[in-house]
């Protein structure tokens, strides 16, 4: 069956905007009513951009989301901090001067509150930036470049920032952002960042993406296991290919287990980040790796390999492996699908594939659709489910 030719439009956030440079910030009157900030490509606005005086401020939790930055507010001392690995600002209420790393510099424009928010110069981000801001008249349109883009994430009380600039990778360590060795993102120039907490002050992290490319979709993803403030476990992964999670990906998953992956080993992590077990999905799968890794349980694991794009679970109570389609697909369709299944550039037979719906305790449950041909059976979607041997 031969591939069906279609595009994709794909918007980077990533990258610096050029833009002419103006401080402090001041915006046309003319411009009040409907302000907008742009910050590397992303905007900024409503709630989180205020004019006055002709200065633009920007609210402190839009800072916070869109530079990566750390924010406490003191209200007994009316002091607000903004803190990254790469900069400290710190300005008082009222006061139109700021504290960057240590030097006093005068702002000429000064923090506020309205609405519950606390609202910073424009101008003072981007001299702790070492940043250029500027107006472009014609959008309406403050701008803001960050050369350091970064992102910050805190969960179960561990706080990270990721540079997608250099790839370095932070931890907040006594109270202050400290460099985590051997942890490296270099490549992604943008992505998500996720953190889940193991206990004992270890956690494990996620930075990744997926993204599509010269019809392609890519997943670049990094995994790193951290104790006490070091590196103990990690792993990279990449796919380049027809396979999309939100296309073909799970519809729903179950409770997960925390987990690194490259593609060829799933090693699952316990308690304290400590190793619980260790999985080679070629030896368990006897197919050729590397693997999309779907779901990963306390009872099982469910993957694609590469080459074929078709799902199989590892039942972790046995060590049976199933590859589904020959498993729960009668003869003729199991037929079909020997013929088609290496071809993983079409994407109506993607799309047909078995495809994880729900659990509901050892049933698991699929839909797919028909390839035969013939009346009332091509693209019509059925659902078919696999037991698990109970534990």
């Amino acid at each position: 069956m031969k591939n069906k030719a279609y595009k994709w439009i794909v918007g980077l956030l990533a990258g610096s905007l050029l833009i002419s440079p103006l401080l402090p910030v001041e915006v046309e009157a003319a411009s009040q009513a409907a302000p907008s900030l742009s910050i590397n490509g992303g905007t900024a606005q409503g709630g989180e951009v205020e004019i006055r005086g002709g200065r633009t401020y920007i609210a402190v939790q839009a800072a916070s989301e869109r530079l990566g930055f750390r924010v406490d507010y003191n209200r007994g001392s009316k002091l607000v901090t903004l803190l990254r690995p790469d900069t400290m600002l710190k300005m008082t209420l009222g006061r139109a001067e700021a504290d960057i790393d240590g030097k006093r510099v005068k702002i000429g424009a000064a923090a506020f509150v309205e609405n519950g928010q606390v609202y910073v110069p424009v101008q003072a981000l981007a001299s702790a930036l070492k940043s250029k801001s500027g107006w472009k008249a014609e959008a309406k349109t403050v701008t803001l470049s960050d050369p350091g883009r970064y992102v910050i994430h805190s969960e179960g009380g561990q706080t990270v920032w990721v540079s997608f600039a250099k790839g370095d990778v932070y931890s907040l360590e006594a109270g202050a952002p400290k460099k985590l060795a051997g942890a490296n993102v270099s490549g992604l120039d943008w992505g998500t960042v996720d953190v889940r907490a193991l206990g004992s002050g270890s956690y494990l992290l996620s930075v990744g993406r997926e993204y599509v490319a010269s019809s392609q979709t890519v997943h670049n993803r990094f995994q790193f296991v951290v104790q006490k403030g070091k590196v103990t476990k990690q792993a990279h992964y990449r796919y380049s290919g027809m396979y999309n999670t939100d296309v073909f990906g799970p519809k729903t998953l179950p409770a997960q287990r925390a987990y690194v992956s490259d593609g060829r080993t799933v090693q699952v992590v316990g308690a304290g980040g400590r190793a619980a077990a260790d999985y080679d999905l070629a030896k368990l799968t006897k197919q050729t790796g590397p693997f999309i890794v779907e779901s990963v349980t306390a009872d099982y694991l469910l993957v694609r390999a590469f080459d074929t794009l078709q799902p199989t679970v590892i039942d972790l109570n046995t060590g049976r492996s199933s590859l589904l389609y020959k498993t729960l697909l009668g003869q003729s369709e199991r037929a079909e699908w020997d013929e088609v299944t290496t071809d993983v550039g079409e994407r109506v037979l993607l799309q047909s594939r078995l495809r994880f719906v729900k659990q509901e305790g050892n049933r698991l449950d699929f839909t797919y659709k028909k390839i035969a041909s013939g009346p009332d059976q091509f693209g019509r979607e059925f659902k078919v489910s696999y037991t698990l041997k109970p534990s």
